[in-house]
């Protein structure tokens, strides 16, 4: 609308101040009381030039310019708006995180014995984690730091926090978290071992027999002697593993896990969460890397495995006598790695946070070029990369330090509900072999693939043990039944600017079209005092005058090609009028060519 008023005046002023052709004062006339837009006025001054007038063709050219620009401002401004994130605060009255322990869902599961071993993660859930390194190198609540000395890998206190999110899409969109948790203690220390006793047997499948004790002692070990006092804390184990025969695309360590058996006199390192005088001995392992003895390429040899080529101590008895067969006993090249964990689980309020950017949950995938499963990203998300990345780069939370002592400990830990919920899923460690045939796949290869390539058997353990938990959390999520309240921040999708040029550029043009706006009203103010805008009798009436009457009332039936052609053949096509007052009458006057 404002720009068909500014074009009203613009025509007024170049009919008092300018020089219009007299076959075009007729159409400049009209437009002074009806327009569509600035763009009639410019069309007509580009066709017919309008001499003295170059200030208002500028005018015009700017004012047409502005005007169309801004037609289109919403589409423009679209383009630059899209999908964004912003975090939104929330408060919530019950978050359940956890199973009562008198309630129907626990006392329902409690004699239940689950085995995640064969289950195939089909999500890794980022969840919050605090390591000894991230805050310095002195302990504030007892902490063990990480070792990598001579004949130790030690990851050092490492605190994993499970978010009680079962929707997936929560907990994706989840960069802040405040209320409780489960939070597991998942330090695990191998060391090179001290092995006696030991026997090859092929009879009923690769498996191997002896005694293992440790050679150096890791922080934080304890020691309990049986009730004669016995101080012998060789602990005995029977493994079963499988073995590399043939040179595979993706070269991995057929790598197998064995439970070590302590019968008598006990030793182990414990949970930081323990009450001082009430530790709790976690389990111990033996990591088993096996190969035939003419396939023997890519052993481990660093200080804290122990390699050792035995011959089958198995004997068939065919009844030939033949002692040809004595001389055809399979060799085997082992290596062994004695791992102690101190895997245990706590309901605890946490404080959780990451950045508003972050890479997604991994997913595992199968590579056909190599017929294995890749799981770099997972690998990384774990904290088993081949360089150490940081929460962010991990997609992961960062857990806010606090004591992670226990207040109050129940004196059997399988009572309880954050075994319940997390560590569990390791129960069924040790009932069975444990090697490339006998897991899932998917699992087997976060196990071998890291220990194979990051040469530390601790970090290995660690990322497959914080697996079977994670397992085991977000299969039993849906029997909380204790909550609390929480609060939270997530990421809501919005719709939004993604950016200001294009609104700076829209902005610009608008103030520009202001600007002449104003302007045009100015000179209108101060040079069209002869003409009224939107008056359609004084535009024609004006039209009258000396220049005019001697033909003007023929033109009632014909075109305004006919005129121009009439004027041509008058000597009057080069003819300039503007709008003047004569005897107090307001007309069409002859006009001298004025640049």
């Amino acid at each position: 609308m404002q720009a068909a008023a500014c074009t009203s005046m613009l025509a007024a002023i170049l009919l008092q101040n300018g020089a219009v052709p007299l076959h075009s004062a007729a159409v400049v006339s009209i437009i002074r009381c009806h327009n569509t837009g600035p763009w009639l006025l410019l069309i007509k001054m580009s066709t017919d030039w309008h001499y003295g007038s170059l200030l208002v063709g500028f005018l015009v050219a700017l004012l047409t310019l502005t005007t169309l620009s801004l037609q289109f401002t919403s589409t423009v401004l679209l383009s630059q708006v899209g999908i964004a994130s912003l975090p939104v605060a929330v408060s919530v009255s019950q978050t359940y995180y956890g199973a009562d322990i008198e309630g129907p869902s626990y006392i329902s599961q409690r004699e239940a014995s689950p085995s995640f071993l064969k289950t195939t993660p089909v999500r890794y859930p980022a969840f919050a984690e605090w390591t000894f390194n991230a805050t310095g190198t002195t302990s504030q609540d007892g902490e063990f730091a990480p070792n990598s000395t001579t004949g130790i890998r030690d990851t050092g206190t490492v605190i994993r926090a499970f978010l009680p999110f079962k929707e997936d899409d929560e907990r994706r969109s989840l960069i802040e978290y405040h209320g409780y948790a489960t939070a597991v203690d998942t330090r695990v220390v191998c060391m090179r071992p001290k092995l006696t006793n030991v026997f090859f047997n092929s009879g009923e499948g690769y498996r191997v027999t002896g005694l293992a004790d440790i050679k150096k002692e890791p922080l934080g070990l304890l020691r309990k002697p049986n009730d004669e006092g016995s101080t012998n804390y060789s602990m005995e184990f029977d493994c079963g593993f499988s073995v590399l025969s043939r040179i595979l695309p993706e070269k991995m360590w057929p790598v197998s896990l064995c439970e070590l058996s302590q019968m008598n006199s006990r030793q182990g390192i414990h949970s930081v969460m323990e009450p001082e005088g009430k530790e709790e001995l976690g389990e111990s392992y033996l990591l088993i890397n096996a190969t035939r003895t003419e396939t023997v390429t890519d052993l481990d040899d660093s200080d804290v495995w122990v390699s050792m080529t035995l011959e089958d101590s198995y004997s068939f008895d065919g009844g030939s006598g033949d002692e040809e067969e004595e001389d055809e006993k399979e060799s085997m090249t082992i290596q062994f790695t004695l791992c102690m964990t101190a895997f245990q689980a706590q309901e605890m309020e946490i404080d959780a946070t990451r950045p508003v950017s972050f890479p997604p949950e991994p997913t595992i995938h199968w590579d056909t070029s190599t017929a294995s499963y890749d799981i770099k990203d997972v690998q990384r998300q774990l904290g088993a990369g081949i360089s150490r990345d940081s929460t962010t780069d991990r997609g992961i939370f960062d857990l806010a330090h606090r004591s992670w002592k226990r207040p109050n400990r129940s004196e059997f830990l399988s009572v309880d509900t954050s075994a319940f919920s997390t560590t569990d899923g390791l129960d069924a460690i040790g009932l069975d072999d444990m090697y490339r045939s006998e897991l899932n796949a998917a699992q087997y290869s976060v196990l071998a693939y890291i220990a194979t390539y990051t040469a530390d058997p601790s970090l290995a353990l660690q990322a497959y043990f914080t697996t079977l938990c994670a397992l085991c959390y977000y299969d039993r999520i849906i029997m909380f039944d204790k909550a609390a309240p929480s609060s939270r921040i997530s990421l809501v999708q919005v719709t939004r600017p993604l950016g200001w040029t294009v609104f700076i550029i829209v902005a610009g043009v608008a103030v520009l079209h202001l600007l002449l706006v104003l302007l045009v009203v100015f000179i209108f103010r101060r040079s069209g005092s002869l003409s009224r805008i939107e008056n359609a009798w004084a535009c024609v009436s004006q039209l009258l005058g000396p220049t005019t009457e001697g033909w003007i009332r023929d033109a009632d039936m014909v075109d305004d090609e006919t005129v121009k052609s009439w004027l041509k053949d008058r000597g009057m096509h080069e003819t300039l009028v503007q709008v003047g007052n004569v005897q107090n009458r307001v007309q069409l006057v002859e006009k001298d060519k004025v640049l």
